[in-house]
C-alpha cells in the first residue's frame, strides 16, 4: 500500500491532498475546534499545510507531535517556534508548550478501513496517544487508494471517528 501511495503521479498527489484538506477545513469538527492536533507530512502523506494555515488565520491553536520515548506528545506551534528533525527524520516542534487536550486530531497512515481503523508505520504511537488522550474528534487523512474495506487489527488498535479522502469525509 505504501509503494502504491509513493508511486502516484506527483501532480495527482498534490491535487488530491488539497481536496482532502479542503474537506477537513469545511467540516463542522474543524469549525468548532479550538486546538487542532495535526502532523507535518512526511514523504507522500497527505499534506497538512493548508489546514495549518487556515487554522492560524481563524485564530485556532495548532499542535504537532513530538516522539518522546515510546509515545508522542503534542506541542503548540506558532510563528515564533521552530521545527526540528525528529528521530525518524520527520519535522517536530521543539518541546515547549505541551497541550493537554486536542479538539480535533488529524492522523496519517498507510491504509485506512471503512470501520475507522488504520495501518500506521508499526510503532503504535498514534494508537497509544488515542487510547490515553481521547481527543474530541479524530480524522484519518487518506487518498482514496489507501481506503479499503477492512484491515486486520489487534486489541491495541484505536478506532478513528472519520476518514477524509479526496471524495469527502467518511464518518464512522
Amino acid at each position: 500500500m505504501l509503494e502504491k501511495r509513493n508511486s502516484q503521479i506527483l501532480e495527482n498527489r498534490i491535487n488530491h491532498s488539497k481536496l482532502v484538506q479542503e474537506h477537513v477545513i469545511k467540516s463542522k469538527e474543524f469549525k468548532f475546534a479550538k486546538l487542532v492536533g495535526t502532523y507535518f507530512a512526511f514523504g507522500s502523506e497527505i499534506s497538512t499545510n493548508l489546514i495549518i494555515e487556515h487554522a492560524r488565520v481563524l485564530g485556532k491553536k495548532v499542535a504537532l507531535p513530538s516522539v518522546e520515548g515510546e509515545s508522542i506528545a503534542f506541542y503548540e506551534i506558532s510563528s515564533g517556534k521552530y521545527l526540528v528533525k525528529g528521530r525518524f527524520g520527520i519535522m517536530e516542534p521543539l518541546p515547549y508548550g505541551p497541550v493537554s487536550r486536542v479538539d480535533l486530531l488529524l492522523v496519517p497512515g498507510i491504509a485506512f478501513d471503512l470501520k475507522g481503523y488504520r495501518l500506521g508505520y508499526g510503532k503504535g504511537y498514534y494508537d497509544r496517544y488515542l487510547s490515553e488522550n481521547k481527543p474530541s474528534f479524530s480524522i484519518g487523512l487518506s487518498y482514496n487508494s489507501q481506503l479499503i474495506e477492512s484491515l486486520p487489527r489487534s486489541n491495541y488498535d484505536e478506532k478513528l471517528d472519520a476518514i477524509a479522502t479526496e471524495d469527502g469525509i467518511h464518518y464512522i
